[in-house]
């Protein structure tokens, strides 16, 4: 009993203490009311745009786990964003509300990010635009479900992640 009570607190302090051994990824939205476009077909609520929001702060937290060095902190602060698609009003009342994914409405991120080591130390900091012209091609997108509202956008962020932490953090 004893034995496997110790076998215990030691999974449990190994588990406690890699968790904690990621990168802290913390996620800021500049004055989101004057984004570009926070919106998804049909809806443009502001509980809509704060799911959002938060769905895309998941996805670069989790992105931060996975391809920043443990200890590492990235600090993002999105200025814009401007969502894949588009509305055309033009189109007949019944489709107002529909977004149109065509590649000339690329996906865009305005943003800064300041990426601290585990010793406080910048490693990098930058204003960076981050697009796609030729999202609609990438084969990275078909990991995300076609029901995915953000696939375009994550498999944007995926890249820009990989090509610009992932590459940097090994050299």
């Amino acid at each position: 009993m004893r034995k496997q009570l110790l076998c215990n607190l030691i999974l449990f302090i190994g588990l406690f203490t890699g968790f904690s051994a990621y990168a802290d990824v913390t996620v800021h939205y500049e004055h989101p009311e004057n984004y570009h476009d926070l919106a998804l077909s049909g809806s443009d609520t502001p509980s809509m745009q704060a799911e959002v929001m938060k769905q895309l702060e998941a996805h670069l937290k989790k992105l931060g786990e996975s391809d920043l060095p443990k200890g590492d902190k990235l600090e993002v602060v999105v200025q814009d964003i401007d969502m894949a698609g588009a509305y055309e009003p033009w189109r007949t009342p019944n489709l107002t509300r529909t977004r149109f994914i065509r590649d000339i409405y690329r996906p865009k991120f305005t943003l800064h990010y300041r990426w601290l080591d585990k010793d406080g130390a910048v490693k990098a900091e930058k204003d960076e635009t981050v697009s796609d012209l030729n999202y609609l091609m990438r084969l990275e997108t078909r990991k995300y479900q076609d029901n995915d509202p953000l696939r375009y956008e994550k498999t944007l962020l995926d890249r820009w992640f990989r090509e610009t932490f992932s590459s940097a953090g090994k050299q």
